[in-house]
């Protein structure tokens, strides 16, 4: 029996022989295909990564334009709150100064109004002392009046009046 770890001249020979054949083989048939499918990998992934970092730029792009204009949003929703509690501000004090406005229209109303009935009654008043003047000349007539009677009698008048 042949020597296992020894190797033999002939079979050397025809290892060599058919590794230089298979390489050739491989080289002419099989070589530039398997070349050609590695590259077109490496160039399919090399597109993926680019289109993966581009895609990652235009999201980190939106997002800040988002963000952008939510911040935006936000202060025009701030400002229009700013604005409508200015304006009802404005309405409440408008409102207030209305209020204001017909309660002194109502007491000047009323006081005109007392007013005029005090001038009404003292109007009245007057009548009066003037027809108990005039019935008490009346009665005095019946006597002669002299002017000191007379007037003594309209002060007399007058006093059981107040």
């Amino acid at each position: 029996m042949q020597d296992i770890i020894i190797p033999q001249a002939g079979s050397i020979i025809w290892t060599v022989a058919v590794f230089v054949v298979l390489l050739f083989v491989l080289r002419r048939w099989a070589w530039k295909p398997i070349l050609d499918a590695l590259n077109a990998r490496e160039e399919g992934i090399r597109n993926n990564i680019l289109a993966a970092q581009n895609s990652r730029q235009e999201a980190d792009r939106l997002l800040q334009e988002y963000r952008a204009q939510l911040d935006q949003a936000r202060k025009e929703a701030q400002k229009l709150i700013g604005d409508a509690s200015a304006r009802a501000e404005i309405l409440h004090q408008q409102r207030k100064q209305e209020i204001e406005d017909e309660a002194h229209a109502m007491i000047e109303k009323a006081r005109a109004d007392i007013d005029r009935e005090r001038q009404k009654v003292v109007q009245e008043l007057r009548q009066q002392v003037v027809d108990i003047a005039l019935d008490a000349a009346a009665k005095v007539i019946d006597r002669s009046l002299q002017a000191e009677d007379h007037s003594d009698l309209i002060n007399r008048e007058i006093e059981k009046l107040n």
